[in-house]
């Protein structure tokens, strides 16, 4: 008896701790579960995001002139942008993005150009509501993306935002609403109140080994129980066949 109620208390105790977490790992995993990804990493907001190269591609800017204007460079990439061409190249000083048929360099982006992209990029018909270039003190949903980059809002019913790289005119990222809440939750979930990435902190393995014990007291407890529930019944079983004998 001394052993059960020592094991009472201990689950008791233990799940007032870890209660409260416990509830939020199945909301949260409820949320991530139901919920589809493609649908959160926002395929559905975009579109143009890999444009063909033409066929026809006479009169480009050569690249032997780009390389020996620059030095360190570490690649040079012809793409399409809204069916204009374009070298992206990158050296030791970042990425540049230049007209490929002028050799002008374009980059860094500016506010009228980075709505522009935004737009050709979103899948929606609504225009850009607003425009912001970040380059500090990122939100959280940036996560490591390098700095600067433009935001670009849309006030959509999904609470849509596109970020373009101003230094390439990319799409380096799009969130919304429901990524927020999945984002949310998984930081609930993994309990990395930070970053929102590490799975491995301590405060998670904390909570997770003292669910494991209050999980395994609560099985002594049913066993304990099961076994004065059958002890009882024996009792009354061996009582009624004394007062039948009487």
């Amino acid at each position: 008896m001394q052993t059960a109620s020592i094991t009472r208390k201990l689950h008791k105790w233990i799940f007032l701790f870890v209660g409260v977490q416990a509830l939020l790992w199945t909301l949260s995993g409820a949320y991530m579960v139901v919920m589809d990804l493609d649908f959160i990493h926002g395929d559905h907001l975009v579109k143009n995001l890999n444009e063909p190269l033409p066929t026809a591609t006479a009169g480009l800017f050569p690249t032997s002139e780009l390389l020996r204007d620059r030095t360190d460079v570490k690649s040079v990439q012809l793409m399409s942008i809204r069916e204009k061409l374009f070298y992206v190249v990158r050296d030791s000083d970042g990425a540049h993005l230049l007209d490929a048929h002028s050799g002008v360099e374009n980059s860094p982006l500016d506010r009228k150009t980075a709505i522009a992209l935004a737009e050709h990029y979103y899948s929606g018909d609504l225009p850009a509501a607003s425009a912001v270039l970040i380059s500090e003190n990122p939100p959280t949903e940036l996560q490591s993306r390098p700095l600067p980059l433009w935001r670009v809002d849309f006030d959509d019913r999904y609470g849509t935002s596109l970020y373009i790289d101003p230094n390439t005119g990319a799409l380096a990222t799009r969130r919304h609403d429901y990524w927020r809440a999945f984002d949310f939750f998984w930081m609930l979930h993994i309990m990395d109140y930070e970053a929102r990435e590490n799975i491995h902190n301590p405060l998670l393995l904390i909570a997770t080994l003292f669910s494991l014990v209050s999980v395994l007291a609560g099985l002594v407890l049913l066993f304990y129980s099961f076994g004065q529930r059958g002890t009882a019944k024996s009792r009354q079983q061996h009582q009624q066949e004394q007062e039948a004998s009487a």
